[in-house]
């Protein structure tokens, strides 16, 4: 392994197992000079840490003991891969362990029929089902079928006739298996959380 001088940072590999081991809530005021020899701070805490002579020494320490993290045999990462990876912590921010989010911003609408688009929200392979959200334009109409699975449909906002059933924002309407739906219509337009089979 290379000799270090100052606070270099280490290897993204010895970062990620740091990182897992201190989260946020864990995070002393020591740790911002561990931090630092990471090469995890940026902005006004970094300068704060190399305007600090004690911090800086401290940071020089953490480094020693971070050392023996660092895998010198692990393949190095392509050039700009730690870069990205912290514009995307801040994009995103802080992930919750055992969620998933999907933000509206990535999403990915695809189109159903006219004037009706969908983004799949998630597939539960063991329960074969699928979470959408669907998009229906004002005017648009979702064509009559039968269920051969049980659908659950939450309006979120705006409208949606079936026939002389009217749903509106915050209604639930539920599909047994074999139920037949007329034609879907919507006069404002309507987003809808809909529950189906894969």
């Amino acid at each position: 392994m290379a000799a270090r001088t100052g606070a270099q940072a280490l290897s993204f590999p010895a970062v990620v197992r740091y990182s897992s081991l201190m989260s946020k809530d864990q995070r002393s005021a020591s740790s911002l000079a561990a931090e630092h020899a990471l090469g995890l701070l940026r902005g006004g805490e970094r300068v704060a840490v190399e305007a600090d002579a004690d911090l800086r020494r401290e940071a020089e320490a953490w480094q020693a003991r971070l050392a023996p993290l660092d895998d010198a045999t692990a393949e190095s990462p392509p050039p700009g891969l730690f870069e990205k990876t912290l514009e995307r912590i801040d994009r995103e921010g802080v992930a919750l362990p055992g969620t998933t989010t999907r933000r509206a911003a990535d999403a990915e609408w695809q189109q159903h029929d006219d004037g009706i688009t969908y983004r799949v929200l998630k597939v539960d392979e063991r329960l074969q089902r699928r979470t959408l959200l669907v998009k229906m334009q004002p005017g648009a109409v979702l064509k009559s079928h039968i269920h051969s699975f049980e659908e659950e449909c939450l309006v979120i906002e705006g409208d949606l006739r079936y026939g002389d059933l009217v749903l509106r924002a915050g209604d639930y309407h539920h599909a047994m298996a074999s139920a037949h739906h007329a034609d879907g219509v919507t006069t404002s337009g309507c987003l809808l959380h809909v529950v189906i089979a894969i």
